[in-house]
């Protein structure tokens, strides 16, 4: 998981494809706001996180799909 800049100028989180892959085989969603990981389907969209109460939960799927995402060191090399 990498940290960026959102549009609001508040530090969010990314997770990397390989990580996506192991919340899409354990039904896990990522919390875009605190980088925690969580139950989820795979197409959820803002479910609230149990960590930190913000809903920026999305699936593995979801996440994917949108693009928010980056390629690891081992996924570059390959």
């Amino acid at each position: 998981m990498k940290p960026y800049k959102a549009k609001s100028g508040a530090t969010q989180f990314m997770p990397s494809l390989s990580e996506i892959e192991t919340m899409d085989d354990n039904c896990e969603g990522f919390c875009l706001a605190c980088g925690e990981t969580q139950s989820a389907e795979p197409d959820a969209v803002r479910y609230v996180c149990e960590g930190c109460g913000a809903a920026k939960v999305y699936g593995a799927a979801e996440l994917a799909l949108r693009g928010w995402c980056y390629a690891d060191a081992k996924e570059t090399t390959a």
